[in-house]
């Protein structure tokens, strides 16, 4: 295991505690009135079926260009392909969570489609790492100059994709502003603090890094989009609607605040720092 999956596990572990301690044990969560999330969500399944009909181009291209690469086997060009596939995954499956958010059809104490959307939002961001796919990609065929290139690009894809991401958690009403900002900060010094522990020692660096945290990525994944699945059947349930409505916040700020850890440290591992 790659000494940045441990480092992530770290990480996480302790901003996740500080989000959640910043986010507090109780929150009302009220959305943003003008905020039509269903609507929204529907729009965001075609774009999202054409993302995943675009890695599995990447698959498929990669697969019938194995034969040029000089070493098929190796890591970085597994890295790719298996980037490539989980991107994939997580495109697909966050379209199916974007189109099951329910219909608000009456006024209920735990407002499902504002979780459902949350979560789902959480989830694309995660796929980001079909996008830091590309830098590993054009270095496989030797285009390093372009791969260089785009690795800054990503630095402002992620910020971008953050901000949209942050949007979402406010209009849905699970992030205040400032828990949004906060979350992008505890974040930043958690990966930064690990770039500098790392810095100090070049031993934790690996070129499998990518390649772990992507796996990594995918099995954390499952149960996030479980819970997400299994969300509407208790909602429905008397008993839980109450817990849910005081403590699911706490689930969506976790969850945001360990993705968001997450693509840190992949773009750490793209740029070759972790």
């Amino acid at each position: 295991m790659a000494a940045a999956v441990i480092g992530y596990l770290v990480a996480a572990i302790v901003a996740i505690v500080a989000a959640l301690s910043i986010a507090g044990p109780r929150h009302a969560v009220e959305r943003d009135p003008t905020f039509e999330l269903e609507d929204v969500s529907a729009r965001q399944v075609p774009i999202l079926g054409a993302l995943a009909g675009f890695a599995v181009t990447g698959v498929v291209f990669l697969v019938t260009q194995a034969r040029n690469v000089p070493d098929a086997t190796s890591t970085s060009f597994t890295t790719v392909v298996i980037m490539f596939v989980v991107a994939y995954m997580g495109y697909f499956s966050s379209s199916v969570l974007f189109a099951n958010v329910s219909h608000r059809a009456e006024v209920r104490t735990f407002d499902l489609a504002a979780a459902q959307y949350a979560g789902a939002s959480i989830s694309l961001f995660s796929v980001f790492l079909g996008w830091f796919a590309l830098k590993p990609l054009f270095e496989t065929f030797g285009l390093t100059a372009v791969a260089g290139l785009t690795a800054w690009l990503l630095v402002g894809a992620v910020a971008v994709g953050y901000g949209q991401l942050a949007s979402a958690l406010h209009r849905s009403g699970y992030a205040s502003a400032r828990q949004v900002v906060l979350i992008a900060i505890v974040a930043a010094i958690a990966v930064g603090a690990y770039a500098l522990v790392a810095g100090f020692a070049p031993g934790l660096r690996s070129t499998e890094a990518t390649l772990h945290l992507t796996v990594l990525a995918f099995l954390a994944g499952v149960p996030a989009y479980g819970a997400m699945t299994v969300l509407p059947l208790a909602a429905h349930r008397e008993r839980f609607v109450p817990i849910l409505a005081e403590r699911w916040h706490l689930a969506i700020i976790g969850y945001a605040q360990a993705v968001t850890v997450l693509i840190g440290f992949l773009l750490l591992a793209v740029f070759g720092l972790a």
